[in-house]
C-alpha cells in the first residue's frame, strides 16, 4: 500500500468514512480501518501493521474518533520504536489486557494507569495518586470500568466541590479523563465516561492567583507560628527558608544535606531536582545559614534537611511504611491550617514564591536578577544566549531579603528595605514559569 505523499487531515478521515468501508494507510504502518456499518456510524479503528521476525503483525491502537489522528500517530510512533527493539507490541497488549481482566475494577485500572503513565514521567507521582486515593477510588474503585457512567463521574466531582476544593475537582476530572481514555485505547471499555465533562462541570475555570503577603502579614504569621504549641520549629524553619530562598516547596522539602556547602554558603540544586530541569547554584545569606544550621541539629544526622517525622504511619488499623524519607507534600499545608490566622486572608505555600518575588521588586532588585533568583526560564532570545548565572547579584539581593525576613521573624519589621545589588541591567526578558 503506497504511503501518502502528504499528511492526512481529520477532514479527509471523515470523507473516507462518508464514502463507506475503508482500509487505508496514513503512513509508517498506521492504518485507518472501518467496516461498512462502522463507516455509517462514523466509527473506525486505528491499526498498526508491522513485520517482526518475518511475520506480519497487527495491533489495534484504539477507536476513532475517541482516539484522534494526532494521538494515534503518537501511539504508533512509540510502538514502532518498541518493534525496532524486537518487542512484539501486539502480544504485549494481549498480555496486559489479560492482566487487567484478572481484576476488572477501576482500582486495578488506576494502578495500571499510574504505573504506565504517571510514575515514570512525574517527578512527584504521589500528587496524582493522592487525588485518586482520596476522591476517585472511594466512589469508583470497586466498580468495573465498563459499568462507570457519566453520573458516577459527576458524583465524584460534586463531592469534591462540596468539600470546598474546586481546584482538586478539576485535577480529578483531568486524571479520570486520561485514565479512562487509556482504557478506551486498549479496548477494555467502549467509551470514556468522563469525555463529555468540562471544567465548568467540575471546579470551573482556574484564575491565576495573585495572593502575596505584606511585611505586616508576615509579622503576624511569625507571631502565630511562635504562639501555636503544636506547629513545630521545623515547620517555622521551612517557612522562612522557602521565603528566603525563593524555591519551590518540594525543591526544599526533598533537599539532601549533601547538596549544601554551609562553609562556602552555596546550595547546588541539580536539574534532576527542579521543575524546569535547569540546575542552579543558590547563594546562602547569613540568616539562611543560621536557619539551616538549626535545621541540621533538628534533623538528627538524617540525609534530608527535613526528614520524615514518622517512618511508619497507621492506616485502617495497620502500620504502613511512609512513602517519603523526607516530609511529604502535604505536611506544611496541614501545619499552616493549625494556625489561628483570622486576620490574614487565606494563602497557600505556593504564594510564598510570589511573596518573595513581589518584595524583591519592591526592594529595587533588577527584574532579570529577580527572575534568576526564582530559577525561572526566560522566554526571549536574551534568555537563550545569556547563560550567566548572576550569582553575585543574586547573593546581594537575597541577602537583603533574608535580612528583612530575619527582622520580621523577631517581630521587628523594617520600615524600608533596600538591597545593594550590582548596577541595574535593563532587559526585556519575559519570564516563563
Amino acid at each position: 500500500m503506497a504511503r501518502p505523499t502528504r499528511p492526512v487531515t481529520d477532514r479527509e478521515l471523515k470523507a473516507w468514512l462518508a464514502a463507506g468501508a475503508v482500509d487505508r494507510g496514513v503512513g509508517e504502518g498506521l492504518t485507518f480501518l472501518a467496516s461498512a456499518a462502522g463507516a455509517r456510524a462514523g466509527k473506525a479503528s486505528w491499526v498498526l501493521r508491522y513485520r517482526l521476525y518475518g511475520r506480519n503483525k497487527e495491533k489495534v491502537l484504539g477507536r476513532y474518533p475517541e482516539l484522534s489522528l494526532k494521538d494515534a500517530r503518537e501511539l504508533a510512533r512509540r510502538d514502532r520504536a518498541q518493534v525496532e527493539r524486537g518487542v512484539d507490541v501486539a502480544a504485549e497488549k494481549q498480555a496486559e489486557k489479560a492482566q487487567a481482566l484478572e481484576a476488572p475494577t477501576v482500582d486495578r485500572l488506576a494502578d495500571i494507569w499510574l504505573a504506565r503513565y504517571i510514575e515514570p514521567r512525574y517527578k512527584y507521582p504521589e500528587v496524582v495518586a493522592r487525588v485518586l486515593r482520596r476522591h476517585v477510588r472511594p466512589v469508583l474503585g470497586p466498580m468495573a470500568p465498563a459499568d462507570v457512567q457519566p453520573a458516577h463521574i459527576d458524583r465524584v466531582l460534586t463531592r469534591i466541590v462540596e468539600a470546598g476544593a474546586p481546584t482538586v475537582a478539576n485535577d480529578a476530572l483531568r486524571y479520570m479523563t486520561r485514565m479512562f481514555r487509556m482504557a478506551v485505547r486498549n479496548q477494555w471499555i467502549d467509551r470514556n465516561p468522563a469525555a463529555d465533562f468540562e471544567l465548568i462541570d467540575a471546579g470551573g475555570d482556574e484564575r491565576a492567583r495573585d495572593r502575596w503577603l505584606t511585611l505586616d502579614e508576615l509579622r503576624r504569621l511569625a507571631r502565630a507560628m511562635r504562639d501555636t504549641p503544636n506547629f513545630g520549629r521545623e515547620n517555622e524553619l521551612a517557612v522562612w527558608l522557602l521565603l528566603a530562598l525563593c524555591v519551590r516547596k518540594m525543591e526544599l522539602l526533598s533537599a539532601r544535606w549533601e547538596a549544601f556547602d554551609l562553609d562556602r554558603g552555596v546550595w547546588t540544586l541539580t536539574k534532576e531536582n527542579t521543575k524546569t530541569g535547569a540546575s542552579i547554584r543558590i547563594p546562602l545569606a547569613k540568616p539562611v545559614l543560621a536557619w539551616l544550621r538549626e535545621a541540621k541539629v533538628l534533623s538528627f544526622g538524617k540525609a534530608y534537611v527535613f526528614p520524615a517525622r514518622r517512618l511508619v504511619h497507621r492506616r485502617l488499623g495497620a502500620l504502613r511504611k511512609n512513602r517519603f524519607q523526607h516530609v511529604g507534600p502535604d505536611t506544611l499545608n496541614v501545619a499552616l491550617r493549625r494556625l489561628q490566622l483570622a486576620d490574614i486572608e487565606h494563602f497557600t505555600v505556593h504564594d510564598m514564591r510570589r511573596t518573595a518575588r513581589t518584595h524583591l521588586a519592591g526592594m529595587g532588585v533588577d527584574r532579570f536578577v529577580a527572575e534568576r533568583s526564582l530559577n525561572h526560564k526566560l522566554g526571549n532570545i536574551e534568555g537563550v544566549y545569556d547563560r550567566h548565572d548572576y550569582f553575585a547579584e543574586r547573593h546581594a539581593a537575597l541577602s537583603a531579603w533574608a535580612a528583612a525576613l530575619a527582622k520580621v521573624e523577631s517581630a521587628r519589621v523594617p520600615e524600608e528595605v533596600s538591597p545593594k545589588p550590582a548596577p541595574r541591567r535593563r532587559s526585556r526578558a519575559v519570564a516563563v514559569t
